[in-house]
C-alpha cells in the first residue's frame, strides 16, 4: 500500500463511522514519519501558548498563565528531544518562539500574584540558579527571576 489511503469509507449516511476514522487514522500514522509528528506537535504548541497568553484573535477571552506555562514547558521539552534526535538545524526555528514566549509569560505573570511560578523559581526546568552570582536567586531585580532557555547565558553573566 502505498501513497494518501484516501477518504475513509463512509457509513450508512454517508459520513464515516468511528471505527472507520480510527482505522484511517491508524494508517496515517503508520506512514508519517515521527520526526513530522514532532515538528508538527512543536508547532502546536508554540500557537497553543500563545493564545493561551492572550496573544491570539481572541486576545484576553482565551488567556489562561497555567496552560501558557504548561504549553510553553511541553514545548521546551519537546525542543530538547528534536535537537538531541533531530538535530540543531531542525529545531533552529522554534528557538526564538520558545524564548519570546517564556519572556512574555514572564513578563505577565510578574503582576499576577495567581499566575503559578516559571520551573525551579525562575530558572528553566533542570538548570539550578547561581547563588554566588551577583543579585543571584535572592536579589529582587527581574534579571533574577527571568526564565531563562537551557544553553542560554543568563542576565548579569
Amino acid at each position: 500500500m502505498t501513497g494518501d489511503p484516501g477518504p475513509p469509507p463512509e457509513g450508512p449516511q454517508g459520513e464515516p463511522s468511528p471505527e472507520e476514522l480510527m482505522a484511517a487514522m491508524v494508517v496515517r500514522l503508520g506512514q508519517t514519519p515521527v520526526r513530522d509528528i514532532l515538528l508538527q506537535t512543536m508547532a502546536t504548541f508554540v500557537d497553543c501558548a500563545g493564545i493561551r497568553l492572550g496573544l491570539g484573535p481572541q486576545g484576553d477571552e482565551t488567556k489562561d498563565l497555567t496552560m501558557a506555562r504548561q504549553a510553553i514547558e511541553a514545548l521546551r521539552a519537546l525542543t530538547d528531544v528534536a535537537e538531541r534526535e533531530l538535530g540543531q538545524a531542525q529545531v533552529r526555528p522554534f528557538k526564538d518562539p520558545l524564548a519570546q514566549l517564556q519572556l512574555a509569560y514572564a513578563q505577565m505573570s510578574e503582576g499576577d500574584p495567581d499566575a503559578p511560578p516559571p520551573p525551579t523559581g525562575g530558572a528553566a526546568a533542570g538548570q539550578e540558579a547561581d547563588p554566588g552570582r551577583p543579585g543571584g536567586p535572592a536579589a529582587d531585580d527581574a534579571a533574577s527571576r527571568l526564565w531563562v532557555p537551557p544553553g542560554a547565558r543568563k542576565p548579569g553573566t
